[in-house]
């Protein structure tokens, strides 16, 4: 008897919300409205910052596509034939 209630009672905690938790190192800040401007331009900064830090360097980059170009790295792929089976052209196509 005790089991036919516990089932009904597990599926209804089973459907319940689950508590929500904030990540790890998270935390809640307020801002004033006319602090906004600055938090945009904090975010854009780190953005830039991250974007710096793996960005491929321009002289890298030109080094490699001349050495490329110079050594056949952009050759075209070689063409590969197609085989075609003779077709019969005295018959009409049905």
């Amino acid at each position: 008897m005790n089991k036919l209630l516990i089932i009904p009672m597990f599926f209804l905690t089973m459907c319940g919300t689950a508590p929500v938790t904030p990540p790890a190192g998270a935390f809640e800040l307020e801002v004033e409205q006319s602090h906004w401007d600055n938090v945009y331009r904090a975010i854009e900064y780190i953005k830039q910052a991250k974007r710096e830090k793996t960005m491929t360097q321009p002289d890298d980059a030109i080094n490699k596509a001349l050495a490329e170009f110079n050594n056949g790295g952009n050759d075209t792929t070689k063409s590969e034939e197609l085989l075609q089976l003779p077709s019969n052209g005295d018959k009409p196509s049905s």
